[in-house]
């Protein structure tokens, strides 16, 4: 959206599609209509490890496209578009998918020839676990929430109890927390009275960098 406001047309004439990966898929709905003609926009819904989909902006007013249940892919009025998976509400409320995006069905053994008469609705579904709920008036399923707590850095997720646990075993006068970011989900900030015996707690624990790199000296930064 910010390459949108810098006047994008003027900047890259010559550009005509874009890609928005959205590491908070719950804010997709409600972020700002994309107003640059020469160049469509895709949204990429990123459920982190869960999986993903994507969906092209209207062309008409750049707002998002409504995500509907059922099979998913290339926009439908494409004679001849594939299939990428289904999308479905779960009945715990939440979002489920199946298919292609999902990086689990590319291991997931054939279904025995036992089970083709016994297909229950949600087999072999990935519930992401983001809140969801179905739109009446548009039939489409609107994505509400990331689920509860769960804290996401970029694609690595963790508990939030988990965060607090870490932080206990560095010491008194440390803190390690998650701050809200609209692009990557969360981002960390720490502060301890040992930023390099931090780091190397964290490290021989056996987190992510992204973990680790939160007691990143600073004192030099420009």
């Amino acid at each position: 959206m910010r390459l949108d406001e810098l006047d994008l047309a003027a900047r890259l004439p010559s550009l005509r599609h874009v890609i928005g990966l959205w590491r908070s898929p719950e804010q997709v709905g409600s972020s700002a209509c994309w107003a640059t003609q020469q160049a469509t926009l895709t949204d990429v819904y990123l459920f982190v490890e869960a999986g993903l989909f994507g969906a092209r902006r209207t062309a008409t007013d750049g707002s998002a496209a409504l995500i509907k249940p059922g099979p998913h892919g290339a926009p439908r009025e494409l004679p001849g578009s594939s299939i990428a998976g289904d999308i479905l509400l779960t009945p715990r409320g939440t979002l489920g998918l199946r298919g292609p995006m999902v990086p689990v069905a590319a291991y997931a053994p054939p279904p025995p020839p036992s089970d083709s008469l016994i297909t229950p609705p949600l087999r072999d579904f990935v519930d992401t676990d983001y809140s969801a709920r179905l739109d009446r008036s548009t039939g489409a399923i609107n994505i509400t929430a990331p689920p509860s707590g769960i804290m996401a850095v970029g694609g690595y997720r963790f508990l939030a109890q988990d965060l607090q646990e870490w932080t206990r075993r560095l010491g008194q006068g440390a803190l390690l927390t998650a701050l809200p970011d609209r692009l990557s989900g969360h981002r960390l900030a720490g502060r301890a009275q040992d930023n390099a015996r931090a780091r190397d707690a964290l490290a021989e624990l056996g987190l992510n960098p992204l973990m680790v790199e939160a007691f990143r000296d600073r004192s030099g930064a420009a």
